[in-house]
């Protein structure tokens, strides 16, 4: 609950703020403010919270939250009366309201500190009460900058609104902000521990659509072998064949006694369908064992979450719990902007932007990467460039190198082939060919990459249903 009038009256009796100077402004959060306080006998946070409910003025001991970006209310004070002297601090009253003078300079400011539950304010006037600015600004009660503050209120019986027990063995002031510190850590401790459940959870909702995908293409291209035979038995039978067959009816002389149907498609020949098969077995194999891989992989990042949420989720320190959201929340973050050129996708932790012509390539050399990103482009082949974006601390993996060797080659003229080489190298090794065209580079310390065109890699990062 906000503090009563006689709370409030025995916290200004116990600060001894007169003649303090106001050496610091600090917002921590939108309902918030702290002044840094100092003078040769004392130095202190004040607290003011206009939060619904909690409103409050008191001395605080605690942490201060990192601060959040100013709010024009704040910019004002921070210029107005930050260095300024406070020389008085009192209870208009008896009322929640408290009254805090200030001089800086030749400029002589009030702020009236209203704790009204949830009507609570800071407004800001010069001496005749003229409005200067307010943290809450409220046209229909008149509390606008040029409007005069007017103030009626009955002196209050401080008796009728008793202070609540309290040990006495420490100061008031202390008292509440250890109350209201404990209060607002439980309810921020909550909070994240829903946001990071909420994060966690789309986060495996993502990875765990990625595993049925590869276990569906695994299960689909472990008969690989099938694709081979159905091959070799059109060949076999290829004389036999009609043109505009749909099926071909054959025993089948990998099994005994058996009689087979073998699907076909009725616009290509025997000896086309027989090629469809073999390139079939040729992309399941290959593509077989770099699915379990990634499914493995896949699993044990889900597992990895799922321990890290469980392990947040019974964490009690609220700087740790920060510290991961907020890391985690900026590396979410890195989505498709509408100022980048091309195409952005990610792998892993890594961000991949995708120039698909000569203006999108100078562009994102020019302005969205660094020397210690990573290029690719594909050898021999005219094409895109595709850029790694790398942080610092990180090195690039191989499945990341991979995921970007195929965007290379699919944004080139060598898309349709199925094995292309990829050369890349790191930005700051790139030399602008002279008088070239726009967007050429002649590539330094380059590398090779050999890459088998993945459809279900090219699928995953290109968002397409197999």
């Amino acid at each position: 609950m906000s503090l009563n009038a006689s709370e409030i009256n025995l916290i200004i009796e116990e600060l001894d703020v007169e003649g303090s100077y106001i050496q610091k402004i600090i917002q921590p959060d939108f309902h918030t403010l702290i002044f840094a306080v100092y003078s040769p006998r004392d130095h202190f946070n004040l607290l003011i919270s206009m939060k619904p409910g909690t409103s409050r003025l008191h001395r605080h001991e605690g942490r201060i939250r990192k601060a959040e970006k100013l709010q024009r209310f704040s910019q004002f004070l921070r210029s107005r009366i930050m260095g300024g002297r406070i020389t008085s601090l009192s209870q208009p009253g008896n009322d929640r309201i408290i009254r805090m003078e200030i001089k800086k300079g030749d400029e002589h400011t009030v702020l009236w500190i209203r704790l009204w539950g949830g009507n609570s304010n800071i407004i800001a006037t010069d001496p005749d009460n003229i409005i200067l600015d307010s943290y809450y600004r409220r046209p229909a009660k008149g509390e606008t900058s040029g409007a005069k503050l007017v103030y009626r209120t009955k002196e209050q019986d401080l008796s009728k609104f008793p202070v609540r027990e309290h040990p006495q063995d420490i100061s008031f002031n202390r008292y509440i902000d250890k109350i209201y510190t404990d209060l607002e850590n439980r309810e921020l401790k909550e909070q994240l521990h829903q946001q990071i459940d909420a994060l966690t959870t789309r986060t495996l909702t993502k990875l765990e659509c990625r595993l049925a995908n590869a276990k569906s293409l695994v299960d689909k291209y472990e008969n690989f072998e099938q694709y081979k035979q159905y091959g070799e038995l059109i060949l076999a039978n290829s004389r036999s064949i009609q043109r505009g067959a749909s099926f071909l009816e054959t025993a089948n002389y990998y099994s005994e006694n058996e009689t087979i149907q073998i699907p076909l498609d009725p616009k290509l020949s025997a000896s086309e369908n027989s090629e469809k098969y073999f390139h079939r077995y040729k992309k399941a194999k290959n593509g077989l064992a770099l699915l379990k891989d990634e499914a493995q992989n896949l699993s044990a990042k889900i597992a990895d979450i799922n321990a890290t949420r469980d392990a947040l989720l019974a964490e009690e320190d609220i700087d740790t719990l920060e510290e991961w959201y907020a890391k985690e929340k900026q590396h979410q973050s890195k989505v498709v902007t509408k100022d980048i050129p091309g195409l952005q996708f990610t792998s892993g932790q890594f961000l991949l932007y995708v120039g698909r012509t000569a203006k999108e390539n100078d562009a994102l050399l020019r302005r969205h990467v660094r020397g210690s990103d990573w290029w690719l482009h594909a050898r021999d082949y005219a094409g895109g460039y595709v850029f790694i974006k790398v942080e610092k601390g990180k090195s690039v993996p191989l499945d990341t190198l991979l995921d970007a060797g195929n965007l290379a080659v699919h944004f080139s003229k060598g898309k349709n082939s199925q094995k292309a080489d990829v050369y890349y190298t790191q930005v700051k090794y790139l030399r602008r060919a002279k008088d070239g065209p726009l967007g050429l580079v002649i590539p330094t310390q380059e590398k090779n990459l050999a890459v088998t065109k993945d459809q279900a890699r090219l699928k995953r990062l290109l968002g397409e249903v197999d």
